[in-house]
């Protein structure tokens, strides 16, 4: 019987836990950069261009816009993905586009939400690509899991970012 009184008494303390994640650290902050050797108009117009977009982006699929014209702020579209068999989709929301220098969105799943803000800076031969994400669960549960997969959703994006580098410069 004391067994399963300090089993259960452990398992409350490890939920506790777990749940004071999400309390503690709601947001989670991370960012990713990558050095590339092509010029900033090139890296930018490689990166818009949307059929490319499953050269780099892992399990891309494609997109369908639900308002708005693309590349404009205020522009909306559900981005399709599929990894291991498994389709999942979020929407995005253009807030800003610069030519050559930024691209913001804000996303939204049944998950969480963020914002990634995609910064183009360099010149003619060289570009740094830096990006900031921020995401939020929409629960406390989620909030939790989030924060315990911060270095895997950084890892997942900086594999993107640098097939991204693959692709601008192959494709100058």
């Amino acid at each position: 019987m004391k067994f399963v009184k300090f089993a259960f008494l452990g398992l409350i303390c490890i939920s506790l836990a777990f749940v004071s994640l999400g309390i503690f650290h709601g947001e989670v902050k991370y960012e990713n950069s990558i050095e590339i050797e092509a010029s900033v108009e090139d890296s930018y117009n490689t990166f818009i261009t949307d059929s490319l977009a499953s050269e780099w982006l892992m399990g891309y699929v494609g997109n369908e816009v639900l308002s708005g014209e693309p590349l404009r702020p205020g522009s909306r579209f559900i981005m399709k993905f599929e990894q291991d068999g498994q389709s999942y989709e979020f929407i995005e929301e253009l807030k800003a586009i610069r030519e050559n220098e930024l691209f913001a969105f804000d996303m939204e799943t049944d998950f969480f939400i963020g914002s990634v803000e995609i910064i183009f800076e360099g010149d003619e031969n060289r570009t740094t690509i830096t990006v900031y994400s921020s995401l939020e669960g929409n629960n406390i549960i989620y909030k939790s899991f989030l924060y315990l997969l911060k270095s895997s959703l950084q890892n997942q994006s900086q594999m993107n970012y640098d097939l991204l580098k693959e692709v601008i410069e192959r494709e100058k």
